[in-house]
């Protein structure tokens, strides 16, 4: 079976760990480029740890990258239209709606995805929730007049999915990420709270509202700064927080931490570093944020709490108590095997592919 041909297009510098999105398009040009004949548009300049990303994939692809920093509008347009031309793609892949101003350089018959990562109209109505600003006020009658125009619309997490195939009906497709890593084992007389993170304005509020209502009620505890969210966190630290920093390795951000906790108050889609924790097998504490896409495992697979009184009493029962660690952590290691295998969150994308 020929393998067909697709142009994916992204502004993401995918092969700079550290945040979700490019966490999230790195492994979905991995698995994009085991089953297909794989271009990767990246409109602006690409610096030389791109190319040796491209070296080093399992699974071969090329990278089409712009060279200026900051490109008009009209000349990505441009560069499109003739990428499309030279490749004559089966499908072209735009992530993020942002994206879609491109939707006009794909020719007629040529297979049109939107690889959505949350959806903008949900990431609008949570910050207005917070009072935060809303850079991109969509609603999301709105969204689906965009997403409309796609052949699939790919979603991250079931809640978004469940929305947009009520509009969209068989174009909509879940397509979680996958994450597989070693459990963390029990130690039953350490106490390290951890928090893995990107420097996202969500992930800082959520610290700081940790910091100021939560963290101060904690006893015997120790917390570690783990990713780019670190370096946000002005010196003097409060008492009994340590600044790691940043870790290129996943499974080796995840060592060392007793329970994880992901405290963020806003947002959309899923949260990357929610599963990871799931993945490597430790007890988690989050909100309804940190859960959203997951809430049918709160209280099996994880804790949810959106009070600082309610976050403090989880983290601290966990911190207390070693066996609920490893039976929580248990759970959360045998759920995220379950649902974010590589064949759990690419099969439906794969399959319709393969009848391209």
């Amino acid at each position: 079976m020929s393998r067909p041909k697709l142009l994916f297009v992204t502004r993401s510098r995918y092969w700079r760990p550290g945040n979700g999105e490019a966490t999230r398009t790195a492994a979905l040009i991995e698995a994009l480029a085991a089953v297909c004949d794989l271009t990767v548009f990246f409109p602006e300049r690409a610096e030389d740890s791109a190319r040796a990303c491209v070296e080093a994939a399992p699974h071969r692809y090329r990278l089409a990258a712009g060279n200026v920093d900051r490109p008009e509008r009209a000349g990505v347009l441009a560069a499109m239209q003739s990428l499309c031309r030279q490749l004559a793609p089966d499908v072209v892949l735009l992530s993020r709606l942002q994206l879609d101003f491109l939707r006009r350089a794909v020719p007629p018959g040529v297979r049109r995805v939107m690889d959505t990562h949350d959806l903008v109209s949900d990431n609008a109505a949570a910050r207005r929730r917070e009072g935060a600003d809303v850079p991109e006020p969509l609603e999301f009658a709105q969204e689906m007049a965009f997403l409309g125009q796609y052949d699939r619309v790919l979603l991250i997490q079931p809640d978004d999915h469940s929305r947009v195939a009520a509009a969209l009906g068989e174009r909509a497709l879940c397509v979680p990420h996958p994450v597989l890593l070693p459990a963390q084992p029990v130690r039953p007389d350490s106490r390290v709270i951890g928090y893995a993170a990107s420097q996202w304005v969500a992930n800082r509020h959520g610290l700081q509202w940790f910091f100021d209502r939560v963290w101060p009620g904690l006893k015997g505890a120790r917390l570690d700064l783990a990713g780019h969210i670190a370096a946000c966190v002005a010196d003097p630290l409060p008492p009994g927080v340590v600044r790691r920093g940043f870790v290129p390795d996943i499974a080796d951000l995840w060592c060392g931490m007793d329970v994880a906790i992901n405290p963020v108050r806003w947002g959309s889609g899923l949260k990357i570093k929610t599963v990871e924790a799931l993945a490597a097998g430790l007890p988690l504490v989050t909100t309804r944020e940190g859960a959203r896409g997951l809430e049918d495992l709160a209280g099996h697979a994880f804790l949810c709490a959106d009070d600082p009184a309610g976050f403090a009493a989880a983290c601290q029962s966990l911190l207390d108590h070693p066996e609920r660690r490893g039976a929580l952590g248990a759970a959360a290691h045998a759920a995220a095997r379950a649902r974010f295998s590589p064949d759990a969150c690419f099969g439906a994308l794969f399959d319709w592919l393969q009848a391209v």
